[in-house]
């Protein structure tokens, strides 16, 4: 856990009905939190770009769906490594949502050194809470 409250989210998820299920999950467990959605990995790259002066070290959580089509999971991580500086990626934590935990799954998402959850769709407010108390100082 790190010793920063989560402040901002970003849900990356090719699915707009789970981007506003995840979204309501997330407002009910800290009505403060800045929630944003982006439906693939080369919007998610923007979306960063764009705000990575303003990010706090720490307080940002990207919670990537590994399969999307454009741009899946995969593909965001390593675009993500070319294109940030590494002071800029540790600004962010990211959790990795899929539909198909397997082992090796598992395993190739917490390789990357800022994937630190890897989630199974569906979530939940108790899955959010979950990985909210394990990775940032608790605002619940």
């Amino acid at each position: 856990m790190n010793n920063t409250r989560l402040k901002s989210v970003l849900l990356v998820d090719d699915d707009p009905t789970t981007n506003v299920l995840n979204k309501h999950f997330l407002k009910k467990l800290i009505p403060s939190l800045e929630v944003d959605a982006v439906v693939n990995g080369h919007r998610a790259l923007d979306y960063i770009e764009a705000h990575i002066d303003e990010i706090e070290t720490g307080a940002f959580l990207l919670i990537l769906d590994i399969e999307m089509p454009i741009m899946d999971g995969w593909q965001f991580l390593q675009a993500f490594d070319i294109l940030f500086r590494e002071e800029e990626k540790e600004k962010i934590i990211i959790a990795v949502l899929t539909a198909n935990g397997t082992e090796e799954v598992v395993y190739r998402a917490l390789s990357h050194p800022q994937v630190k959850e890897c989630l199974h769709k569906p979530l939940s407010d108790i899955n959010f809470r979950k990985v909210i108390e394990n990775l940032f100082l608790s605002n619940i």
